[in-house]
């Protein structure tokens, strides 16, 4: 069978327009009854498969609802393949019954439509949720999908062709520029294409690059400089070459970057300075993902280097987006530049001096004991301050683990170090500063 719905093969299609339309010699071709008992039968297919995966949605949120991509996938091409299996059902009873596709043709064309229909979005499905594009990418991709099933929609009825001959008539000019409503559209069009295709391709040579990298040694920042570099090449490539199809003279593209260049040089100069400054940031290796740094009093991992700026999570997870060039104006300390080896310290105050060598050992075997802290980095119990009721300790151990934060280590420890001063009877200080927190705040050597 022949799932074209643009041509018949038996029959001889003339006129214009709608005239040489499916539809109009569908009507032509059969009886008035035979044929509006198809299309009755076409729209009752297509009503029946709309009505079913209306009820399947309403179960499906109750029996499957982590299933989110095959959910997807029915909300897609359920209706189609569904609207396809019925009138596949139709013409198959009608050829059991000696009629043949030409008897036929109104539910024939209309299933070529619908499988035709079917292919595009799945095509689109296959895009969105398998190749997973960002979110510019999938607002085209969607525009492209409807773009084409409207097409094959107007094809089927024969109204494509007059209404590019209707855009075909718009033409106007601006300065030396002549502008033709077919170019516009057919440019237009393009962009979308090919914006889509080179986002597309920009990210996987994104996932290529970090694959590589990863498997054969790469710096992490040098496959983020090649990927950042490629993309605005094939970007700024396929803008040309899009504007050059669409008829736009090379002199007023070069016109057009002039301006272009005033802009960015008033407007869109912050744009310009941080993506220069993440490149930079970049080639020095100054930071890279997953690194801990404190940069604008805020402290937390980076989780993103973007063109932009650099996303950073503390420890609630609360996630800060600080512009390129604040790490070129400002200070930045990496706690994790050149290794993992990180130093948290906290505070203890005991009630006599005389304690302090008993806590030292107390303190020291809790240390020795917690499997986070590094046995081969030096331990520290020292004392900051005497009081008459009160020594001030400062504890200090090394970790290689900071990912794993650094409250739960602490944590550990006080009640470790709590429980065994109790146990030995050892008091802590008392008075109206026993209550308030203290710390030393946090080093970082190499």
């Amino acid at each position: 069978m022949n799932f074209s719905f643009m041509r018949i093969e038996d029959l001889v299609m003339s006129g214009d327009g709608f005239y040489q339309s499916m539809a109009y010699h569908a009507y032509q071709s059969l009886s008035w009854q035979a044929f509006w008992l198809q299309c009755a039968c076409c729209v009752s297919a297509i009503g029946l498969a709309y009505w079913l995966r209306h009820r399947w949605n309403k179960a499906r949120l109750e029996r499957y609802p982590d299933k989110k991509r095959l959910n997807a996938w029915i909300d897609v091409v359920g209706a189609a393949a569904t609207a396809a299996t019925l009138m596949g059902l139709a013409m198959l009873l009608g050829e059991l019954a000696g009629l043949d596709r030409l008897h036929l043709m109104v539910v024939w064309k209309v299933l070529s439509l619908t499988l035709w229909v079917m292919a595009v979005r799945l095509g689109a499905w296959v895009f969105r949720h398998v190749m997973h594009p960002h979110e510019l990418l999938r607002i085209f991709l969607l525009l492209i999908e409807w773009a084409l099933v409207l097409a094959m929609v107007l094809t089927f009825f024969g109204l494509l062709v007059p209404l590019r001959d209707a855009v075909d008539l718009i033409n106007f000019s601006v300065g030396d520029q002549v502008f033709k409503g077919a170019n516009i559209v057919g440019g237009v069009m393009l962009a979308v294409v090919a914006l889509t295709v080179a986002g597309q391709l920009a990210q996987l040579v994104d996932w290529i690059l970090s694959r590589s990298s990863q498997r054969h040694g790469v710096q992490p920042n040098d496959a983020l400089i090649l990927t950042r570099l490629f993309s605005v090449g094939i970007f700024v490539l396929t803008a040309v070459a899009v504007l050059i199809s669409s008829g736009i003279e090379p002199t007023t593209i070069a016109a057009f970057a002039g301006a272009m260049g005033i802009g960015l040089g008033f407007g869109l100069q912050e744009v310009v300075i941080n993506f220069i400054a993440g490149l930079y940031i970049l080639l020095e290796r100054a930071m890279k993902v997953g690194d801990y740094v404190t940069l604008n009093q805020i402290n937390g991992r980076v989780v993103q280097l973007s063109s932009r700026a650099i996303v950073i999570r503390d420890g609630v997870g609360t996630e800060s987006l600080i512009p390129n060039s604040s790490v070129t104006k400002g200070v930045l300390q990496n706690h994790t530049l050149s290794n993992d080896d990180y130093r948290i310290s906290f505070g203890l105050k005991i009630a006599s001096i005389a304690d302090f060598t008993q806590v030292r050992e107390v303190v020291l075997r809790a240390l020795r004991a917690h499997p986070r802290v590094l046995q081969d980095k030096a331990l520290g119990v020292l004392i900051v301050s005497i009081l008459q009721n009160e020594v001030a300790l400062e504890i200090s151990c090394w970790i290689n683990d900071l990912h794993n934060g650094q409250k739960g280590l602490i944590s550990d420890l006080y009640f470790d170090i709590a429980m065994a001063l109790r146990e030995q009877s050892v008091a802590l200080a008392s008075g109206e500063d026993a209550g308030k927190p203290w710390s030393l705040g946090q080093t970082r050597s190499g």
